[in-house]
């Protein structure tokens, strides 16, 4: 009996033993999962307002009613982590005002509105300053509220507030945009090598890159105005200008990451060195967002100047734009944009893709506009006049996509189309790491430029410039441009830099082969201009400044036509480009 009881203790002791080496093993699991790391910056769950705080000042205290929201502390610039600020429960990252803020929900009262105290706290209190306004959070009229440099720039208020639009575009495959206007004259007058600092000032209207103006709604908007109506234009990558009354143009503020916060003081351009400019002004290229909905706002802001020959520099304050957008669209995975381009014959050809037009009378070396289509599959057609099928294609386009199809003879003269896509990312692996995930360049305001080879009688052909010279850069793929085939594009790093400070250039075809490059120069084929770059002189001609060597954007530079003595006068060969960006 004695041993029954013992059996039974025992086996109840190892029963207990097991359950708490389960329970054991069970909460060291637990707790490794609960050590995962959150490295997002902002971790608690704060409800937005409608309100929003756009800070063109320089701000970067806030003071919410008597609550610190910021760190209000100040490093002298000459210690080695002057840049380095903890971060405070509303501004995790450093503790301080940034650029643009939407105020949280709880920080207003039950009115609806919050009164923030809003300042500028330097080293040993150089140039702090400090103003006050009154938010108001109201979901029928979401509001930015605009700090300005009013104690930079004489005549401009402190703070002005715009409602900002949140409604989405009525098409799902367009974006909305519109123009706020919170320029002015700036008083305080520049002696530069070029000649004094210019007046941007006055109503501006939105330009596509060439100088065409958009839409009427968004012309001819004054400060007094503020802002223009939005308008809604098809999803795309867009260099939108903006545009004073007599043609001249205001440049955009770029950023230390991306450059371009320098400019010459006499023609708002982008300087090279004290005594040159590029005659191009600063406007970055991007991809508006189907669904998405933008501002761009003028206003002056802080640039620098060279003051000397060894480029030392000094503080402007000029008109200038930024884009902001007011909705974020999601991510684009449904539609793709799509054009088409006649390199086949003298004659014009329409193009279709599952039965819409992508282009009717496209003459020979032209392209037609871009249409925006689902993602899917689609079958290409190449009509002549006459509606005969001269080449079809059936391809998987992709969203977020941007596709050329180039209509092109073969070696053996029969038609045929080519799908291409373009990247207007403004991204290029400098050529190290597997996928440039830590190695890449990264713009936007670009000079990208491929090559192809689409002509007969010409099996290799290597694009240079002048007097053969390379057209890579540095960290370019130089083979992107050298012995090129009949119809076969380069796929690996395709895009040559070819950037803004480069001086005026040629582009040349050589008849080269594997073993010998650039081979030799094809003086048959039409030397290209860099001053072919430009889309509209006449932007540049009309307000009487210097032409830019080239302009920004994403091109291809294609060889078409035929090198033989049977050829046409129409159809010799010869280089066009086409530009993917508007």
């Amino acid at each position: 009996m004695r041993y029954k009881i013992l059996n039974v203790i025992y086996n109840s002791l190892l029963l207990c033993g097991i359950a708490l080496t389960v329970l054991t093993f069970t909460a060291c699991k637990k707790d490794k999962l609960d050590m995962k790391v959150d490295n997002r910056a902002l971790t608690e769950n704060r409800t937005l307002s409608q309100a929003r705080i756009i800070n063109f000042g320089e701000y970067n205290q806030v003071i919410a009613e008597a609550d610190s929201l910021t760190n209000f502390i100040t490093r002298n610039s000459s210690d080695p982590d002057h840049y380095k600020y903890p971060g405070t429960s509303y501004f995790p990252t450093d503790g301080r005002l940034g650029k643009m803020w939407t105020l949280p929900q709880d920080l207003f009262d039950k009115n609806s509105q919050v009164s923030l105290s809003i300042g500028t706290r330097n080293y040993q209190g150089v140039g702090d300053r400090d103003l006050k306004l009154v938010a108001v959070d109201d979901y029928t009229k979401p509001t930015d509220y605009f700090l300005l440099p009013s104690n930079f720039v004489a005549g401009m208020n402190d703070v002005v507030a715009v409602p900002r639009g949140v409604s989405l575009p009525s098409k799902p495959d367009h974006f909305k945009i519109r123009v706020v206007n919170l320029g002015v004259k700036i008083s305080e007058v520049i002696f530069a090598p070029n000649g004094v600092s210019e007046d941007i000032s006055g109503p501006v209207s939105l330009a596509y890159a060439d100088g065409t103006l958009v839409n009427s709604k968004t012309n001819n908007i004054s400060s007094q105005a503020i802002a223009s109506d939005y308008i809604e234009l098809p999803y795309g990558t867009y260099q939108f200008k903006l545009l004073l009354a007599d043609g001249r143009q205001i440049p955009s503020l770029g950023s230390e990451s991306h450059n371009y916060t320098l400019i010459d003081p006499a023609s708002s351009t982008i300087p090279i060195s004290y005594d040159k400019v590029s005659h191009l002004h600063y406007a970055p290229i991007m991809t508006y967002q189907p669904g998405g909905v933008y501002t761009i706002v003028v206003s002056p802001r802080r640039f620098g100047y060279f003051m000397d020959e060894v480029d030392n520099t000094a503080d402007v304050f000029q008109n200038s734009f930024q884009i902001i957008t007011d909705v974020t669209p999601e991510a684009n995975r449904t539609y793709f944009r799509a054009q088409a381009v006649n390199a086949y014959q003298t004659q014009a050809v329409n193009f279709s893709i599952a039965g819409n037009s992508m282009g009717n009378n496209v003459s020979f070396g032209n392209a037609s506009s871009y249409i925006n289509l689902v993602q899917g599959e689609y079958t290409i057609e190449a009509k002549d006049a006459t509606g005969k099928v001269l080449a079809t294609t059936k391809q998987f386009l992709r969203a977020a996509q941007n596709y050329t199809f180039w209509l092109h003879p073969t070696e053996q003269g029969n038609p045929n189309i080519l799908a291409v896509a373009n990247d207007l990312s403004g991204v290029l692996p400098r050529g190290s790491g597997d996928d440039a995930t830590f190695s890449r360049y990264e713009n936007n305001f670009y000079f990208f430029k491929r090559f192809l080879n689409l002509s007969v009688g010409n099996p290799y052909v290597t694009f240079t410039l002048g007097n053969g010279q390379g057209a890579g850069q540095s960290f370019d793929n130089v083979e992107a441009a050298q012995n090129l085939q009949p119809g076969v594009p380069k796929i690996d790093r395709p895009y040559l830099l070819m950037g803004e400070y480069r001086n005026p250039f040629e582009i040349l075809a050589y008849r080269s082969t594997p073993n010998m490059i650039p081979g030799v120069w094809a003086d048959d084929i039409p030397v290209l201009s860099s001053e072919v770059f430009i889309a509209n002189k006449n932007l540049y001609d009309h307000v009487n400044r210097p032409r830019p060597v080239q302009e920004a954007g994403v091109y291809t530079v294609a060889l078409i036509g035929k090198s033989a003595s049977s050829a046409g006068q129409n159809d010799k060969a010869k280089m066009i480009i086409v530009k993917h960006n508007k």
